[in-house]
């Protein structure tokens, strides 16, 4: 119910004939029928400015911050270089330090655009996007450098939490796998969540796998993680060498 329409008649007067009752439940018909529109109307124009404001939160985070990520870790590893030279040392601090302030801006800047839907924020308030940035800067450190993440799509506003923390599990044991075994130069990670999927891509040079053994080679809970949402779980040779892991699965319709 939409609303109530009251109909009075002065004291006295005869009742309400059957033409002027039919005439008045047209007329609340159709103001019901104004008020369901104006509420789509301004439902359409809310969903407008969400897709919006969550496009332009990911290209901030995909063309900013990720830019300036890098920059900084390029500049930690000249001054690494220019330890002999204390001038030098002390202005490259300076300019990582802005870049880092300037990181934490934009971060807040992408945090206010993105709608705040609690069935697809993670438990701690961080969105997904973040948590793959910090999972592979943590991986540097055992691996010796810096993975490069492409992350594609509304993987902020549409990956549930459940998804979010299998997905960082998974990018996990394969970042730390690729540390152990693969003695990688480089390793290229990608998220992308599309309509219907959300597919992880773990793409790194060195060691390769034998085709053969391709599934031994990844740990059963890695498939299982697959399996039980539905998904899937690949292993393929990364050309000229190394090996790419992919790991997909569905997201709800309603996601």
């Amino acid at each position: 119910m939409r609303g109530v329409l009251q109909v009075s008649g002065l004291p006295g007067r005869p009742a309400f004939g059957d033409a002027v009752v039919a005439m008045i439940a047209g007329f609340a018909n159709q103001a019901a029928l104004a008020l369901e529109i104006a509420e789509h109307r301004r439902a359409a124009e809310q969903l407008l400015i969400a897709g919006d404001r969550d496009r332009i939160a990911g290209d901030l985070h995909d063309l900013a911050v990720q830019r300036l990520f890098a920059a900084g870790l390029s500049l930690r590893s000249l001054r690494a270089q220019c330890a002999d030279r204390p001038p030098a040392t002390e202005r490259i601090e300076g300019v990582v330090d802005d870049l880092d302030e300037a990181i934490k801006i934009i971060r807040s800047t992408v945090r206010a655009l993105t709608p705040h839907d609690t069935r697809t924020r993670t438990r701690t308030g961080t969105g997904l996007r973040t948590r793959l940035v910090a999972e592979t800067g943590r991986a540097s450190a055992v691996l010796g450098f810096s993975p490069a993440l492409r992350m594609t799509g509304r993987l902020d506003t549409q990956v549930a939490d459940d998804l979010a923390d299998q997905l960082i599990a998974v990018l996990r044991e394969a970042l730390t796998r690729t540390a152990q075994h693969a003695h990688a130069s480089t390793v290229d990670v990608a998220a992308e969540a599309t309509a219907t999927h959300l597919t992880l891509r773990v793409a790194a040079d060195g060691h390769g796998i034998d085709p053969t053994r391709a599934r031994s080679s990844v740990p059963a809970g890695l498939h299982a993680r697959a399996t039980e949402l539905g998904g899937t779980l690949t292993l393929a040779p990364r050309l000229p060498t190394g090996t790419t892991l992919e790991w997909t699965v569905p997201l709800p319709a309603d996601g």
